[in-house]
């Protein structure tokens, strides 16, 4: 059926878009459980876990595994950051800047 609404999906990790399409459900993981995404969804973001899985028609058309992800959902539109656990800061702040805050 054409006339069904779609759900506009980009994938992308730190360096390449993993997937670019229209999909009509999307599941995952977050701290809650598992949850689906289907068109109309209320807006969110959220930290996704594990796994990532892109329907149509009932049918996976891309699975993904992962430690974790941001996916941000807005009128039927999806963006999924992968690799953030690459984007982290390091424990050891630089020498020339002291935290908020801190006593000389």
């Amino acid at each position: 059926m054409s006339d069904r609404k779609k759900i506009k999906v980009a994938v992308r990790d730190t360096e390449n878009i993993l997937f670019d399409g229209e999909v009509d459900r999307i599941s995952s993981f977050n701290e809650v459980g598992r949850f689906d995404v289907y068109p109309m969804h209320a807006n969110f973001i959220s930290i996704i876990q594990k796994e990532l899985s892109l329907y149509q028609q009932r049918e996976i058309v891309k699975e993904l595994k992962f430690e974790q992800a941001v996916m941000k959902v807005k009128q039927d539109s999806v963006t999924i950051f992968l690799g953030i656990e690459a984007l982290h800061l390091t424990d050891d702040p630089p020498s020339s800047t002291a935290p908020v805050g801190a006593k000389k």
